[in-house]
């Protein structure tokens, strides 16, 4: 059993059921994943614009956005002049973090709400909320790996969108971003059904569901968004 939310963090990505069922009742604990995902999350967008070829890297945003949106020339200079690397390096920073703080508030919404619904489970917000950090453990992996990737980049000409190591774009179907299935693939990690089974190891350990049951709630959401994203792409080529 883990005796420390730094063990319990660790145990999570090898032992999650023990950390499941240490965590549970540890109020404040959840602090510790929360600087661990985050911080990870920041050290990896540091690392990444201290090493990137950022004169390459503002050519290459410079014309995607060219290709992709109807600008005029002096418009897109303009855009390019914006482009310095402290700007984009804390936009990317502070967007990126605030982006998972929103996503870890959602699902902590969603399973408060879907759980009392269910059997009137009596964990509020906050214990769930606790509970997406713990969940969200597996980020750290991607970040790290995503960091040693970079490591071993000699030119320095790596894209923003293509630091996910993880992501389905990049291990099988390595679309451009001109493609319209581009920011689907990107968004798909083999991480994140990594983080559904921990969410249904949570709700057994956490409620007692059983395992079909835990896993249809910690599948719905991302299924729902990803479909429909999906069905989007498809009538709208």
């Amino acid at each position: 059993m883990s005796t420390n939310p730094l063990y319990a963090s660790l145990d999570m990505l090898i032992s999650p059921v023990t950390a499941l069922e240490t965590v549970k009742d540890k109020k404040g604990w959840w602090l510790v994943p929360f600087v661990l995902c985050t911080g990870s999350l920041v050290g990896l967008f540091l690392y990444y614009f201290a090493n990137v070829d950022f004169a390459w890297l503002k050519e290459t945003m410079v014309d995607q956005m060219a290709l992709n949106k109807d600008m005029s020339d002096e418009e897109l200079q303009a855009v390019s002049d914006y482009f310095t690397k402290t700007p984009l390096l804390w936009s990317t920073t502070i967007g990126g973090s605030l982006s998972l703080v929103v996503m870890n508030a959602i699902l902590a919404l969603y399973l408060m709400i879907v759980t009392k619904l269910n059997a009137g489970d009596n964990y509020g917000f906050g214990a769930w909320f606790g509970f997406s950090w713990w969940i969200s453990m597996p980020h750290v992996v991607a970040a790290l790996l995503s960091i040693l990737m970079l490591m071993f980049s000699t030119t320095g000409m790596i894209a923003l969108e293509d630091i996910g190591v993880t992501t389905l774009n990049s291990l099988i179907f390595g679309v451009d971003a001109s493609s319209a299935w581009f920011g689907f693939l990107t968004g798909l990690d083999i991480l994140m059904f990594w983080s559904i089974a921990l969410i249904a190891m949570g709700l057994q350990s956490w409620l007692g569901y059983n395992i079909k049951k835990s896993a249809m709630i910690a599948t719905a959401p991302f299924a729902l968004i990803y479909g429909a994203w999906a069905l989007s792409i498809l009538f709208s080529s």
